[in-house]
């Protein structure tokens, strides 16, 4: 410390008493240095060695700068006025040079206790770009350094302050942010974030069935789920940050965050297997293993390869995005907050939080799942500035562990789901037997796929309609088939079967009366057609009869009235009055694409009688999923292996999956095979083999 004696005072013993006269020389110096609040809080007072600083006060003071007023508090030795300069500097723990300076004037240099109002506020500058101490740079260092002539017996002095951040609260972010209609439908439909432990579906509307039958081998599936949702939706995620005053109250203080950063992560929820028969398990168990030591963050979540966002940068999860600077109203479709990706933890994201307009004390990202039903995910901000016990800085770190932090949030778990809709449910009348939505519902659930019946209930068919429906849509069709069906029959008073055909020697009779000459001349007026026997035998004429129904059938129920996207489900008691007959075939139900639609919509008929289903495992509900899984673009199942259905593919089919619904082994309950399943979910299906084995990639 510098002894520089310049002047003395002389301080005299009263007359008569036995002091000795006795020079000190005059000093200056600091003996208490520290901030104050009205509540008695404050913080420590530090000198260097070897002055003794006062007791009382806590090196983890903190209060709301802007918004909370203290009193820095300070006592000074300037007995002869030696100590004519004093200046207060603010530190932070990253550098040395000053943050901001301030000079006392005259009279704050003075000798005795001066008490000097603060609430936080400093001059505006790079480093405190609202004109007050933020949370970017805490810890802070206040130093009260003197200056003069004389001896400076100790000439500074310091005091540690906090500015903290109590907690952060994750809400759902305003929709005006959204540049999508669709997300902002999404977003509306979400409701709220999912608090720990709830769980939110994340459900993707989209009504695309099969246009052709040959879609079903190939991955059109997956391309038509990828052009209409791309990368995923959209779901604002906005997270407040409350300040933490001197009394420990959560305070809103939103010019003190500044620019302190904030860390956005995701984790993969485990998927629940325990639902699934033991042959989908198995594929499950062994499929969504693919990749999974070799991609961050760890888990089930559909890899990158089949068309999911697992082993993608942050920027998959959580978009790039500009921002824009604060202001009262936000920009319609556009996201206020800039959202970076991270160095080295590639699969997070940075923010700040604006510090004033409509946003202020908030910050936020697009979060953004992936459009594979099926895949969960929990988001987690912090702030960016924690360290480890070790001192080093636990940000950027390449462990796929969400990073601890004293200030975190969690949502709950956002999980995926495809939604498709039930447009109509109509039957001929009400003789025909219902059945249970349920047990279909269940079926698709399984493959995170909601069926939404938006039918408003079954409907009963008017019988004038229905007339009118078959006759119109007889005309359009080719002349054997007009020649089938008897105008003058009243189908829907026939019975609870959707058509009422000619017999055979009817139709032939009918047949050579409109074409002229005999059964010979007719034959020869057909030869040049594909089935030559059609007029001649019986048992083909009773089994083409099957594909004409199905054919006159889509063609009359095409314009339906809503003409809403989704399935409609036309339920009949019988196919065809024919179907017992010599060569018919009794049907259980059918799907097939309407003639003038789009993928949007598609007709599911149900004509199995309740005689159908007696003596295996085969149910009406079966029979109703099955035909939706063809819209839905499954083909057959291989299975059973001596009777194959016709269009089996078995490399759409997990080889294993003998039970599976889109077979026809009536010998046990029928469920959907592991692979199909995935389809269902939107995984690309060229990277999935039948042996679920080969799926498991390192």
């Amino acid at each position: 410390m510098p002894r520089i004696a310049l002047t003395a005072s002389v301080a005299l013993a009263p007359p008569g008493g036995n002091n000795r006269n006795r020079l000190r020389p005059a000093s200056f110096g600091v003996t208490d240095f520290r901030l104050s609040t009205p509540g008695g809080a404050s913080s420590r007072c530090h000198l260097p060695t070897p002055f003794r600083a006062p007791d009382g006060g806590e090196d983890g003071f903190h209060f709301a700068p802007e918004l909370e007023p203290v009193e820095l508090v300070y006592r000074l030795t300037n007995s002869a006025a030696l100590a004519r300069v004093g200046r207060l500097e603010l530190f932070t723990r990253h550098r040395k040079a000053p943050l901001w300076s301030r000079e006392l004037s005259s009279e704050e240099v003075t000798s005795g206790d001066h008490r000097l109002r603060w609430d936080g506020r400093v001059a505006v500058c790079e480093a405190f770009p609202d004109g007050v101490v933020t949370v970017e740079h805490s810890p802070y260092k206040l130093r009260l350094t003197l200056q003069g002539s004389g001896w400076a017996e100790c000439p500074v002095a310091w005091t540690y302050f906090h500015v903290l951040v109590d907690g952060l609260e994750l809400e759902l972010g305003d929709p005006r942010v959204l540049a999508k209609q669709r997300d902002r439908e999404l977003a509306q439909a979400v409701g709220r974030l999912p608090a720990p432990g709830e769980k939110a579906e994340v459900r993707l509307v989209g009504n695309l069935f099969k246009a052709k039958p040959e879609e079903m081998a190939d991955e059109t599936d997956f391309l038509q789920l990828r052009a209409t949702w791309g990368n995923g939706p959209d779901i604002p995620i906005f997270a407040r940050a409350w300040l933490k005053d001197s009394a420990g109250r959560r305070v809103d203080a939103p010019k003190a965050l500044g620019r302190v950063r904030f860390l956005w992560d995701w984790e993969d929820e485990a998927e629940d297997l325990s639902v699934h028969s033991p042959h989908a398990r198995t594929y499950l168990e062994q499929t969504l293993n693919r990749q999974c030591s070799a991609s961050r963050p760890t888990g089930d979540n559909a890899h990158r390869d089949v068309g999911g966002k697992r082993g993608l940068p942050s920027s998959a999860v959580f978009p790039k995005q500009a921002g824009y600077a604060p202001r009262d109203t936000p920009r319609d479709g556009v996201f206020p907050f800039r959202v970076v990706t991270c160095g080295k933890r590639k699969w997070a994201a940075y923010t700040q939080a604006w510090t004033s307009g409509a946003f202020a004390g908030r910050t936020g990202v697009l979060f953004q799942p992936s459009r594979i039903a099926g895949d969960a995910w929990r988001v987690t901000v912090q702030l960016a500035y924690e360290r480890r016990k070790d001192g080093a800085v636990a940000l950027d770190v390449e462990d796929a562990a969400p990073l601890p932090a004293a200030v975190r949030a969690t949502t709950g778990t956002f999980e995926t789901w495809r939604e498709v809709h039930l447009s109509r449910i109509v039957r001929k009348h009400p003789t025909v037997a219902g059945f249970a939505l349920a047990p279909v519902q269940a079926q698709f659930e399984r493959a995170f796929l909601r069926l939404v019946d938006r039918s408003g209930g079954v409907t009963d068919l008017d019988a004038a309609d229905y007339n009118r429906r078959i006759a119109v849509a007889v005309k359009t069709l080719p002349w054997e088939i007009q020649v089938a069906i008897d105008p003058s029959v009243d189908q829907y008073a026939a019975g609870g079967h959707a058509l009422t055909f000619r017999t055979h020697a009817e139709f032939l009779v009918e047949a050579m009366r409109q074409k002229g000459g005999d059964e010979a001349s007719l034959s020869k007026f057909v030869s040049s057609r594909s089935n030559k026997t059609l007029l001649t035998k019986e048992t083909v004429y009773n089994l083409q009869c099957k594909d004409w129904a199905k054919e006159l059938l889509v063609t009359a129920f095409d314009d339906t009235p809503s003409r809403e996207p989704g399935i409609v489900i036309l339920q009949f008691a019988g196919l065809y009055n024919l179907e017992r007959a010599l060569g018919g075939v009794a049907v259980n139900g059918f799907s097939k694409e309407l003639p003038s639609s789009t993928r949007t919509r598609c007709v599911v008929v149900q004509c199995g009688s309740p005689t159908n289903y007696s003596g295996n495992s085969n149910s009406l509900e079966q029979t109703i999923a099955h035909e939706l899984g063809h819209q839905l673009f499954l083909p057959h199942a291989p299975f059973p292996v001596h009777r194959l259905p016709g269009g089996a593919l078995a490399a759409r089919h997990d080889q294993d999956g003998r039970d599976c619904l889109m077979g026809y082994d009536y010998s046990t309950e029928r469920r959907l095979c592991g692979l199909c399943l995935l389809r269902l979910r939107g995984w690309d299906p060229r990277r999935l083999s039948s042996d679920g084995s080969r799926n498991t990639l390192p």
